[in-house]
C-alpha cells in the first residue's frame, strides 16, 4: 500500500470517528455537504446565501437542498443571518457548534497526516 493510500484511510477513519462521536448532532451526508460548503464560503469571508446555496445542483434539487438547509438550521448547524440594511437576502452562516465539530474535523485530520 502507498503512503498517501495509508494516509487517506487514516483520514477517513478520523472522520468516521468524528462522526460518531458525533452522531445525535450531524444531519445526513447530503447535508453534511451542505454544511460544508456555507463553512468554507464563510472562512473566505464570502458568505453564502440561502439562493445560492439552493443552486448547489453537485448535491441535489433546490428542493432537497431547501430541506438540508431546513435540517441544519433545526439542528443549530447554521443560522440565517442579514448583512446591513438589506432585510430580504438571508445568509447561512456556521454556528459555534458546528464549527467546533469543523475543528475536530481539522485536528483529527492533521494528526493523520502526522503518521
Amino acid at each position: 500500500m502507498t503512503l498517501f493510500r495509508s494516509q487517506f484511510f487514516a483520514l477517513l477513519d478520523a472522520v468516521s470517528d468524528i462522526e460518531t462521536k458525533y452522531f445525535n448532532q450531524l444531519p445526513d451526508l447530503d447535508a453534511q455537504v451542505l454544511l460544508m460548503r456555507i463553512a468554507v464560503a464563510s472562512d473566505k469571508k464570502e458568505p453564502m446565501n440561502v439562493t445560492q446555496a439552493m443552486a448547489l445542483k453537485s448535491i441535489g434539487s433546490p428542493a432537497m437542498l431547501h430541506r438540508k438547509i431546513n435540517d441544519l438550521l433545526h439542528k443549530g448547524l447554521v443560522e440565517l443571518v442579514f448583512e446591513g440594511t438589506n432585510r430580504r437576502t438571508k445568509y447561512l452562516i456556521p454556528t459555534a457548534l458546528s464549527l467546533a465539530i469543523i475543528d475536530d474535523m481539522a485536528m483529527a485530520a492533521a494528526r493523520s497526516y502526522k503518521h
